[in-house]
């Protein structure tokens, strides 16, 4: 792994502090961030360079660091209904995707206001991710089922005012291809031609089309499956397995077959438990991997071979790879990300603000009350109509995306 690259952890001791930083060449600690709790499984994020965001597996609250502080934003942490399950940041850094129960809920991260609940899935939401281009939701669920949102059909607040719907948006396509609960799921880096990977305790992993559904490839283990990852051309997938060990599946001359039975070969042996967590370098020749017998390990994916150990006190629960940026380092750290509180609400209509240009002066003395009802009058009227233009402007760039993206 390169030298600007860290490695950043959370476990379940929280004694000393929620999540770490690691120089991954030497396993000595750059920066650690108190006071959040346990981190939840797959509730671990980066807003951009500057803040991170995470879920207390214990409690129904979320919190926000930034990036060089070590106390945590109180200000920021907001307390939902129920505890978040599944947690994650689109690459633009302007929604965020929630699991919470059996609900799907989706923010708008700059305001605040929340855009739509669904309710798909009938048991808990195991994960949730957006893909590389930020156009796919993907949600995964203790039911086995797979559900793919189109980002644009969740955000498009003409969902929320039609009664008949309820706010429910119709997803891309969902499966039922797992018999049992869904542990984790991994998109690739090509957008809509991407390649989408589950895995599930029925010891299976299924690989699909991002943007159709087409199942691929069924590969059966020999036991069950508890995390999953693409490298970067998505030649190799690496699956971890309840039993500690990880295994590679070369992907570059896949079976004939859509059902395939995996052999032993290509394991990385070395963690004792069950594998809680995966991510990748940048570099894409170093995998790193989480495990419950409070294990952090740095291997060389080409020996299969251990290049650093970092023990914690507690087992594993989150591990990523992230790019040294002076953000950790600085004292004053100029945010470029905007974040605010998340709402418990629902957006309605009422709640949107549009900004206008004053074109004449009030008389603040004379008729204030009249002046003010026909400003409110017209900012309401040209508040449904931008409503309506950015509605139609949202189904055409659709439209045209899955013409010349053949989906």
């Amino acid at each position: 792994m390169d030298v600007s690259e860290l490695i950043l952890t959370t476990c379940r001791h929280t004694q000393q502090w929620s999540a770490a930083l690691w120089d991954s060449s030497t396993g000595s600690i750059v920066h650690c961030y108190k006071n959040g709790g346990v981190v939840a499984p797959k509730t671990l994020n980066l807003l951009g360079d500057d803040y991170l965001l995470t879920s207390d597996d214990a409690k129904p609250i979320t919190h926000v660091w930034c990036v060089n502080s070590q106390e945590v934003e109180k200000k920021m942490s907001t307390i939902h209904s129920e505890k978040i399950t599944a947690m994650s940041v689109c690459p633009q850094s302007c929604y965020i995707a929630a699991g919470i129960g059996t609900k799907l809920h989706l923010w708008h991260l700059p305001s605040g206001k929340l855009l739509s609940i669904q309710k798909k899935n009938y048991q808990p939401i195991t994960c949730a991710k957006f893909s590389n281009d930020g156009a796919f939701v993907v949600v995964s669920g203790q039911d086995g089922m797979l559900v793919v949102y189109s980002l644009a059909s969740l955000v498009s607040l003409h969902n929320n005012f039609v009664s008949q719907s309820g706010g429910q948006v119709e997803p891309i396509y969902t499966k039922h291809d797992h018999s049992l609960p869904i542990n984790d799921l991994h998109v690739g880096n090509f957008g809509p031609k991407s390649r989408l990977a589950t895995v599930s305790s029925d010891h299976t992993c299924k690989i699909y089309v991002l943007s159709t559904g087409t199942l691929l490839l069924n590969l059966i283990f020999d036991s069950p499956l508890t995390s999953v990852i693409f490298d970067g051309p998505c030649w190799s997938l690496f699956l971890g397995h309840n039993s500690g060990r990880i295994q590679q599946f070369y992907l570059k001359e896949p079976p004939r077959g859509v059902e395939h039975h995996v052999s032993g070969d290509l394991v990385f042996q070395g963690h004792s438990k069950r594998v809680t967590c995966l991510d990748m370098g940048a570099a894409n020749g170093v995998l790193v991997s989480g495990s419950d017998d409070c294990f952090v390990f740095v291997w060389e994916i080409a020996s299969r071979q251990i290049l650093r150990r970092i023990e914690h006190k507690g087992a594993i629960t989150n591990v990523k790879c992230v790019l040294k940026h002076e953000n950790f380092f600085v004292q004053n750290l100029r945010a470029k990300v905007v974040v605010r509180n998340f709402d418990r609400g629902l957006i309605q209509g009422e709640d949107f603000v549009l900004g206008k240009i004053q074109q004449f002066d009030l008389d603040l003395e004379e008729g204030r009350d009249e002046g003010a009802k026909d400003v409110s009058s017209e900012l309401k009227n040209e508040n449904a109509r931008l409503r309506s233009v950015n509605k139609q402007l949202y189904d055409t760039a659709i439209r045209i995306s899955r013409k010349y993206n053949n989906f």
